[in-house]
């Protein structure tokens, strides 16, 4: 008695496919599966990734990058966390990239070059106007000076904020600063765009693009929903069914009272399993297309939901599976109902549902 979580990966190469397609003509398309492939297991969705053409990927960490490295072994793999002295030979040893993100891990990067005794790879990641990762405004003029040898830059590289959002102005301000940026860089090549910079058009596409969540079936936008296939479903069996009366209150700390008689099913998946406690008395889950409202509080293991919406000809029993994620709520509706993005609800999945794989 517990949830399957079902992981489609004809849909998975599938929406590769579709986003190499989309990318003008000469730019290569990575895949980004840092977070043990947002959750869902990058020794399953990394081969398969690989059968669809993916011959370029981005992980987080060193750790990441070693645990690709045993599965695939003739990819380029960027680690987009850059690169630290102390992990210096793992590198070299695993034919790791880093994407370097500082002046220091620039001068650390020359330094381990010059150990090697050889040129060694790497892109060059600037900030563009998110005060997140990569190389500040202030080491700008200090790099365009610097002699950056022993380092083979393989591209120049800048992140976008808001390109799931096709009219928000931010996207062409940071395009003309990372163009600002590579024109100090002539003929190396660059990268821009993450999922939503693939639908922002050719001028963002440049040499290499780096999808994430579109591979897994996320759609932050209706132009997204036209191209992109859904990758998981998730269904959780009913435990036990409760005849609960009007008046009484559901689950912890009595954060719902019933309304009227009704029956309530108990389901095996709670905050343990990726289920966000914002879901108590607001989320959903269906069953046969019926909308089942979640009552009271998401526990750890256990969540509560309303079954009168259906009727008796089609009552469920003990055993029957529920939709959490599926045909009537996709993995972005179940994200927006819990206050949250999909790419939170993938990396959150627990380990106790049943894995399932549609090849």
């Amino acid at each position: 008695m517990r949830g399957e979580l079902v992981i489609n990966l004809k849909n998975l190469q599938h929406n590769y496919r579709a986003l190499n397609s989309l990318s003008s003509e000469n730019c290569e398309t990575a895949a980004v599966v840092k977070a043990n492939a947002y959750g869902l297991g990058v020794e399953v969705i990394s081969p398969s990734l690989y059968s669809a053409g993916a011959r370029v990927f981005f992980v987080a960490t060193l750790d990441e990058g070693v645990q690709l490295r045993s599965i695939l072994s003739d990819v380029k793999i960027f680690i987009l966390g850059g690169f630290w002295s102390p992990d210096a030979k793992s590198y070299a040893e695993y034919n790791l990239i880093p994407v370097l993100n500082s002046l220091s891990q620039i001068n650390a990067y020359q330094d381990f070059a010059k150990n090697q005794k050889r040129s060694m790879p790497a892109i060059l990641h600037f900030d563009i106007g998110m005060n997140r990762l990569g190389i500040p405004s202030e080491e700008l003029e200090e790099i365009y000076c610097a002699d950056l040898g022993g380092i083979e830059i393989l591209y120049v590289m800048g992140h976008l904020s808001s390109s799931e959002e096709e009219d928000n102005p931010h996207n062409d301000a940071q395009r003309k600063r990372f163009e600002d940026i590579t024109s100090h860089f002539l003929d190396i090549p660059k990268c821009l765009s993450n999922s939503g910079g693939v639908f922002l058009g050719d001028a963002f596409h440049y040499d290499l693009t780096r999808p994430g969540i579109c591979l897994y079936g996320g759609c932050a936008n209706e132009k997204m929903k036209d191209v992109i296939r859904p990758v998981i479903s998730l269904h959780v069996p009913i435990l036990q069914i409760h005849k609960a009366k009007k008046g009484e209150t559901v689950a912890y700390n009595e954060t719902y009272c019933m309304q009227n008689n009704s029956d309530l099913a108990i389901l095996p998946f709670g905050y343990a399993d990726g289920v966000f406690r914002s879901l108590g008395n607001v989320g959903c889950l269906y069953y046969s297309g019926y909308e089942l409202p979640v009552r009271g509080r998401v526990s750890m293991d256990l969540i509560i939901c309303d079954l009168k919406a259906i009727p008796q000809d089609e009552f469920p029993k003990e055993g029957d599976m529920v939709e959490v994620i599926g045909a009537s709520q996709s993995l972005d509706d179940f994200a927006r109902s819990a206050g949250t993005i999909s790419y939170e609800i993938l990396t959150n999945l627990g380990r106790r549902y049943k894995r399932s794989i549609i090849e």
